[in-house]
């Protein structure tokens, strides 16, 4: 049949948008444009559609693609009659087509049709009614015996999934019957049709309760998949996947009954080598996130959790990749550097590996379900590993160790006296992968497990010293790695005796190498190497700053990483020396991060801003002269918008956008916001380099005060939580210079005196206003880590200003503190996906000890007025104290009720019984150190504050705190840290009333206990109250005079940590024992 004139002519332009010819398809959008704007133009493309005998496929289907585009304008303007004459025609077309693409097409206009119908109803109920024929259609369709049919009917509910979702509600049940027919059909097409368009449909409903409906359905659709799986459609299996993934998240309890079956899905996908890896990583994406969204579900299923860590054991130890290489995954200097050499794992560009996708399952089941449920049986299979006689077991084993120590940081710091042994075994195994794999842990170790690792310097240090010259250079790489991480917190005299070696080798090793990324892992060991030896690194300044002085000179745009790292490196080393002897090497490092500056290279610019900032905290004063150039370049990097409008890229199925449904020929569409991580981090750096500068140059800052303050308050409302914590950090920073114009350096004010004139001067009070009204405000935050720093800075600014500084926010961060300890602040109350389980299971939350730590300090400020609060604040900080709660939760707890104690005084008198001394006694006995010390402290202070009140219960408080001093004080630093407090506590007791306290018992046993190891802040209640003693020749203290000699003598030597004015103090009443 011959086509109408106006479809001939139309038929002709859109056959042009078939052409390869890129200027013939803009012509033809030209002319077609002003066409498609008359409505005629609707049966005039339908009629091209159906001449199936005079065009051909590829102009039909383009014709049913701009029909598409145009239909939702035009549908409007018909009449009913024109519109039913149109969904019929449609209807037709549908069950006779039997080109696929065409088809297809047809479909998604269909389903066009029926969402602008249904969305045009006045009754969202009835809207389905409006194309009832439609709903019969598939009907009929699900039922036909034709598999064609069949399938066809699911690709329609496919299109139609949000109209479905909105409209067609009260037909879920009948919609229930239809998927589950085609999930269990004959054809392999009808089951892949029925998966694609029930799962669009779960997608949809993932967060709306109307999701329990379908959720009996989830098995089936696994079973599809799993066939799917079986014979590599990995189409299905991709598709089956996105939708676990947004079911993950769905707070169901009818979908959370699936997650056992979710997840060994997901396991068995991950582990089946026959799939692309794209595909396998999604499978661990949904375990990832189960573990996420229901962690404590996922850890009390065991046998489902061993599962998991069985397939993700198996997979590292049965892949080739290097098991450490999650650490330069970063750093394309790595695969630069090893490219082709033994146990480098070859992909794609930033494609993952299998042993990443391992690792990175592992890495967030760690850090996501509870310790209590996931830490012993990573560790015990760790350590099975670790004993076979197959290096691939012993790598899996090393490497898992080191993938778990971020999540499981408390339980490994309480563990590692049975867990470093085999690490140190590892670092000397002789097969190379599996020493660069405890390297690795070794490194993860020393970077989460701080302090505890440090106690083990004398062990860690020769081993990687020794690793440096292995002959395999990724394990050379990753022993700079871990010196490193080792090195940032260790004192000097950990790294003293192998200082010089060290400093030596680590030089040879810079100039000897040509690999830039051991290099980089070199230059970021020598630093940290200086931050632990302080001054005593000055001897090799010289020589490190020559090294680093070419390294600041590299041009190559490729070597910016190194050169930054150079330029930290000296950064560094100001901090570890200071001023005097860092001075002649201030202005070259100053002049190469301003020359970084002058790069487009946004790593440079942020090491520039870190060099700043170090370099301003060391140099104090004479920083100032480079602010007037520094500061406003800062606060314009710091304005700068992170987001910018880019052109957008046409996916696939949106072409031919000219002859979208608009009528702006000028219409700025097609664009799209991009966010420029790297100036995000840049962002970051110049707020830090900001906050460091006005912290130390003084009042030389207050000139660029006000415009710092206000670039600070803008970005505080920045949407990324990397900006905010970094300027709720930098925040207090600002008041500094204030205080050093106006006050001198120092605000002189009294504990709880808001009654008199305030100490502050009327900038200063302007200033801390503003700034902490800010910080409250980001104390309703919903990100922990901002709020945690928002409480760090409120602490900051009111323990240096005093009280008056608090009083205009006081009640609103009085009822946000409060609300955070009782779990009731906007960045506790995420959702929980069903989780119904309480409490008890929950790790530890690291912001909450900033929290407690504000509480201490409402205390110290506040005084007798915050005593009035305390009915509604022990109440939440003893749920943290009880014993199924995490060590880290009840040290914090006590210790926060400690702090109240020393501030309070007498005013915890009402709550002694039933709150302090409970605690107190309960901590005492409790299984970790820094628990019982803190509960020692509590002790202590509170019998101090008491006074005479609480004497009669010495003798329970002293035989309580008894097992204190039995503790090995080499156990660690904590150890002798619950040993010192508990020496402390024995000395207030005496102090504030002798007479109760059995002296003849007790002192032999404190004085065994002195002189203090670790907590040198108790050195002057300690020896002040031995100093009483001996000044009444007190009879007991005599009898053991010749102890005391030896406690006074050895904390008087020239290697004791005690202050110069207590030794000499002990120096003296030594003299008078003699």
């Amino acid at each position: 049949m011959a086509l109408s004139a106006d479809a001939a002519q139309m038929a002709t332009y859109l056959a042009a948008l078939t052409h390869p010819d890129t200027n013939a398809i803009r012509q033809a959008e030209i002319a077609l444009k002003p066409i498609l704007k008359n409505s005629q133009c609707v049966p005039a493309m339908i009629e091209v559609v159906k001449s199936r005998e005079t065009q051909n496929d590829a102009v039909r289907h383009v014709t049913v693609i701009v029909l598409r585009k145009r239909i939702i304008g035009h549908l409007a303007k018909f009449d009913a009659a024109t519109k039913a004459a149109l969904r019929a025609e449609l209807l037709s077309i549908l069950q006779t087509e039997s080109s696929r693409p065409v088809r297809n097409g047809v479909v998604a206009l269909v389903a066009t049709v029926c969402k602008v119908e249904a969305d045009g109803s006045a009754d969202s109920s009835q809207a389905a009614a409006g194309w009832p024929e439609l709903f019969q259609f598939i009907a009929a369709a699900a039922g036909d015996t034709h598999p064609e049919a069949r399938e066809l009917a699911f690709l329609l509910l496919g299109e139609m999934t949000e109209t479905i979702g909105i409209h067609l509600k009260p037909q879920f049940v009948t919609l229930v019957s239809l998927f589950s027919a085609g999930l269990s059909d004959g054809d392999i097409k009808v089951q892949n049709a029925s998966v694609k368009a029930l799962g669009l449909l779960l997608s949809y409903l993932s967060d709306e309760d109307d999701i329990d409906t379908f959720a009996p359905l989830i098995p089936p659709i696994l079973t599809v998949a799993e066939a799917c799986r079986a014979r590599n459609d990995e189409e299905i299996v991709s598709t089956t996947l996105d939708v676990l993934y947004d079911l993950c998240f769905s707070p169901s309890q009818a979908v959370a009954a699936h997650m056992t079956t979710i997840v060994k899905f997901s396991q068995i996908c991950m582990a089946d080598s026959n799939l692309e890896m794209g595909v396998r990583d999604s499978a661990a994406l949904v375990v990832a996130t189960m573990a996420e969204s229901r962690p404590k579900h996922l850890g009390r299923d065991v046998p489902l959790l061993t599962g998991l860590l069985e397939t993700i054991f198996n997979l590292i130890e049965n892949s080739d990749g290097s098991a450490a290489g999650a650490l330069f995954e970063s750093n394309p200097a790595w695969k630069e550097d090893f490219e082709g050499t033994e146990g480098y794992d070859e992909s794609e560009d930033g494609a993952t590996t299998e042993t990443g996708m391992a690792q990175g399952t592992l890495d967030m089941l760690a850090c996501e379900v509870p310790k209590k449920f996931i830490f012993e049986p990573v560790v015990s299979r760790c350590m099975s590993r670790l004993g076979s006689t197959d290096p691939k077991q012993r790598k899996a084993g090393i490497a898992c160790l080191g993938v778990i120590a971020e999540g499981c940081a408390e339980p490994l710091r309480e563990n590692l006296a049975q867990v470093m042994p085999h690490v140190f075994k590892a670092a000397g195994d002789n097969d190379a992968r599996v020493r660069e794999c405890a390297c690795f842990a070794l490194g993860q170790i020393s970077e989460h497990c701080q302090p505890e690792v440090l106690s083990y310097s004398s062990q860690i240090l020769p081993i990687v010293f020794a690793l440096l010259d292995d002959a395999n250079i990724a394990v050379q790489a990753t022993s700079c790695y871990v010196l490193e991480m080792f090195c940032e917190r260790l004192e000097p005299d950990g790294v003293r005796p192998l200082l010089d070696p060290l400093v030596k080798k680590l030089a040879s090793m810079l100039e000897a190498t040509n690999k830039r990324s051991v290099q980089e892992m070199t230059v970021a060991a020598l630093a940290a190497t200086a931050v632990a030896a302080e001054e005593e690194f000055a001897p090799y300044v010289p020589g490190v700053a020559n090294l680093m002085a070419k390294l600041m000179q590299l041009k190559d745009e490729k070597t910016f990483s190194l050169r930054g790292r150079a330029l930290e490196c000296m950064g560094h080393i100001a901090i570890a020396v200071g001023k005097d002897t860092f001075r002649p090497y201030f202005q070259s490092t100053m002049q190469c991060a301003c020359e970084g500056l002058t790069f487009e290279s946004t790593d440079l610019h942020e090491f520039a801003y870190a060099a700043f900032a170090n370099l301003s905290k060391v140099m104090g004063d004479e920083f100032s002269p480079v602010l007037q150039e520094l500061v406003p370049h800062l606060i314009t990097v710091i304005s700068q918008d992170e987001g910018q409008l880019e052109k957008a890229e046409e996916a696939q199925g949106n072409q031919f956008n000219a002859l979208d449904d608009s009528d702006e020929e000028d219409e700025e569409g097609g664009y799209v916001m991009h966010i420029r991580t790297a100036l995000l981090e840049s962002k970051k750096g110049a707020i830090t380099a900001i906050g460091e500068m006005a912290a130390h140059s003084g009042a030389a800052f207050v000139p660029f005060l006000g415009d710092a303050m206000t670039v600070l308050l803008k970005a505080a409302d920045n949407w990324h939580p990397l900006i905010k914590v970094e300027c709720a950090d930098a925040m207090a920073s600002l008041i500094v210079p204030c205080v050093a114009q106006d006050h001198g350096g120092e605000i002189k004010w009294e504990k709880g005196d808001i009654a008199g004139a305030s100490p502050l001067s009327a900038n200063t009070t302007q200033a801390v206003n503003v700034i902490m009204k800010a910080l409250v405000v980001l104390m309703q935050d919903d990100t922990k880590e901002v709020v945690g720093k928002a409480c760090e800075s409120i602490q900051s600014i009111i323990e240096l200003c005093g009280p008056h500084s608090f009083a205009s926010v006081a009640n609103e961060c009085l009822e946000n503190t409060y609300a955070l300890l009782a779990k009731e602040a906007p960045c506790q109350q995420l959702e929980d996906y069903g989780e119904e389980f309480g409490d008890e299971d929950d790790d530890h939350d690291a912001f909450m000890t900033s929290v407690c730590d504000l509480v201490g300090s409402f205390g110290r400020v506040m005084g007798h007025h915050f005593v009035q609060y305390l009915p509604k604040f022990l109440p939440p900080i003893c749920e943290y104290a009880k014993s199924s709660r995490p060590p880290s939760d009840r040290s914090m707890a006590v210790g926060c009720l400690g702090e109240l104690a020393q501030e309070l005084g007498a005013g915890i008198s009402e709550y002694w019984s039933n709150v302090f001394y409970p605690a107190a006694i309960a901590g005492l006995a409790d299984s970790d150190y820094s628990v019982r010390r803190n509960a020692a402290f509590c002790i202590g202070v509170s019998c101090e504050g008491l006074g005479e009140s609480v004497a009669s219960q010495y003798g329970t408080m002293l035989q309580a705190m008894s097992p204190l001093f039995g503790i090995d004080v080499n156990d660690g630093d904590t150890a002798a840290a619950c040993v010192d407090n508990a020496s402390a506590a024995v000395a207030r007791m005496i102090t504030t009333s002798p007479s109760s306290v059995p002296l003849a018992q007790v002192l032999p046993v404190v004085l065994k206990a002195l002189p203090l190891k670790n907590d040198m802040t108790e050195n002057e209640t300690v020896y002040n109250c031995l100093f009483r003693l001996l000044e009444k020749n007190q009879p007991d203290l005599i009898a053991n005079k010749l102890e005391l000699s030896r406690v006074f003598a050895e904390a008087a030597s020239e290697a004791s940590n005690v202050d110069d004015d207590l030794k000499e103090k002990l120096k003296l009443a030594l003299q008078s024992l003699h």
